[in-house]
């Protein structure tokens, strides 16, 4: 897992550092020979064009054009806002690059030749939105060339909530120095940069100070997939009841028991309209498919079952409302594990319903919609700041949180993760009702419900980019995952 920082506390651990004696100038020098090696060692491009911003970001970008100059790189330098005042590191530099006759006018951008290399130094952290009406001009050209490199981030990007302004630039690579930022792990910081390259800058950061958040993949969390002992038993990996499956949506809660079902737990119900029950015993007779015509009588269906996943395909019916709330009575009286999902968190948030006297282990897996209806906001303020409404919901709710969308954030109250897998594949209905299986199956089986949640995110994730290797971004149906989750699980993929 790699540590991922907030702006504020990367910023905070240089101010220590340089009060501690330590020279910021050296500082900067060190980190503009990183960029100047790695562009040596990785780019044939010989003529190069730096954009560069009035702060230390810009200072950075100053010194790497002029390495590069002295390298026999042919180096052009915009001053990207000539008339703001530049901050006294990056004045010096600037200065040096005067001497050597290497700023040029912004028009310099307008020469859009696939030999040229592209060098972002703009806005490290300091971004502020909206941008300059010069600073879009200058990222629309940007944009047109084959080969960018950022520095620290690209500029446009928020460093913390990784929301981009309505123009940012999109690199071929980013480097960062120091510590992780946050924002490159959400939103659209997390499709700003094809490659990150990170450096220490021989600094210690990640040893002495507590990271924000972790940036994981499935390659990070393997070891969690349980194994089976050759004397093993189906009652050794759970007893899972899907609810869900109201009129009109059999679909969901029937893909959530498949994939439970096919994920490794050793018995899987399903609570369903009678409707459904045909469906659902022609595509996996394996499953313990119950119809309940009136939602009423049906706790002691509830009393031998390990894990419930709740919410897939329900709907505001009585039907489904009354499933939700025997449900809910039932977990607050008796400790067990609990996902709900798509009508279940349309319910609690209607009906305000909290977590915190409960023992049960409770999950919660809403994409950002959901996740405003239970903050009582609205989405877009659930993605200007995903963590923050992760939090929230933890706190809210007393519950490990799975918020979905680009950096899938896991969360609760010790530690938030982001996922790096997963992509836009999944941008398709149903896969919601796969992963909720999927985390079930996961804590049916025995994880704890954190470890769950971390492992079905990656998994399910990982199984996106299969697909994506096989098909491509478009036309994936839902239940498409559920073969390569399998594979996944048994480690053929």
């Amino acid at each position: 897992m790699k540590k991922l920082y907030l702006s504020e506390q990367v910023k905070e651990y240089e101010k220590k550092f340089f009060a501690a004696g330590n020279s910021d100038k050296e500082l900067m020098l060190s980190a503009a020979k990183i960029v100047t090696n790695y562009i040596s060692k990785n780019y044939k491009n010989k003529k190069v064009i730096c954009i560069c911003g009035p702060g230390n970001n810009g200072g950075d970008g100053y010194y790497v054009g002029l390495n590069l100059y002295k390298k026999g790189f042919s180096v052009k330098i915009i001053d990207a806002l000539e008339k703001k005042s530049k901050s006294p590191l990056c004045k010096e530099a600037f200065d040096a690059a005067v001497r050597k006759n290497l700023i040029h006018s912004h028009s310099t951008l307008n020469n859009f030749d696939d030999d040229i290399l592209v060098i972002d130094a703009i806005f490290g952290t300091s971004y502020k939105s909206p941008l300059d009406k010069k600073i879009i001009e200058l990222i629309k050209k940007i944009n047109l060339y084959k080969s960018i490199v950022s520095i620290d981030l690209p500029s446009g990007i928020n460093p913390d909530t990784g929301v981009a302004s309505d123009h940012f630039v999109k690199a071929n690579v980013n480097i960062c120095f120091i510590g992780r930022k946050l924002g490159m792990a959400l939103n659209e910081g997390k499709i700003s940069a094809e490659i990150n390259y990170f450096h220490k800058l021989g600094l210690e950061m990640e040893e002495e100070v507590k990271q924000a958040a972790n940036h994981y993949s499935f390659s990070d969390i393997e070891n969690l997939i349980t194994t089976r002992s050759a004397n093993c038993h189906k009652g050794d990996f759970g007893n899972i009841l899907v609810l869900g499956g109201d009129k009109n949506f059999g679909g969901a809660s029937i893909m959530a028991a498949e994939t439970a079902l096919k994920s490794g737990s050793g018995l899987v119900s399903l609570l369903t309209q009678p409707i459904h029950i045909d469906a659902a015993l022609i595509r996996n007779p394996e499953i313990m498919t119950i119809g309940l015509d009136k939602p009423c009588g049906f706790e002691s269906m509830l009393n031998d079952k390990d894990v419930f996943v709740c919410g897939p395909g329900l709907s505001s019916s009585d039907w489904s409302e009354k499933i939700i709330k025997t449900l809910i009575d039932y977990i607050k009286n008796n400790e067990c594990f609990a996902l709900l999902d798509a009508g279940a968190l349309r319910y609690i948030a209607k009906k305000n319903i909290n977590f915190k006297s409960f023992t049960s282990s409770i999950v919660l897996t809403p994409h950002p919609g959901e996740a405003a209806d239970l903050l009582g906001i609205s989405s877009v303020q659930v993605q200007s700041d995903r963590i923050k409404a992760a939090k929230d919901l933890v706190t809210k709710y007393n519950a490990t949180i799975v918020l979905k969308g680009a950096g899938t954030i896991i969360a609760n109250k010790e530690t938030i993760c982001i996922c790096r897998d997963g992509g836009p594949e999944l941008a398709s209905g149903g896969t919601g009702d796969i992963l909720a299986g999927l985390i079930g199956s996961l804590m049916a089986q025995g994880l704890s419900a954190y470890n769950a949640c971390l492992l079905g995110v990656a998994v399910h994730g990982r199984a996106g980019n299969e697909f994506l290797k096989l098909c491509g971004v478009n036309g994936l149906a839902a239940t498409e995952l559920i073969p390569l989750i399998r594979d996944i699980l048994n480690k053929k993929k």
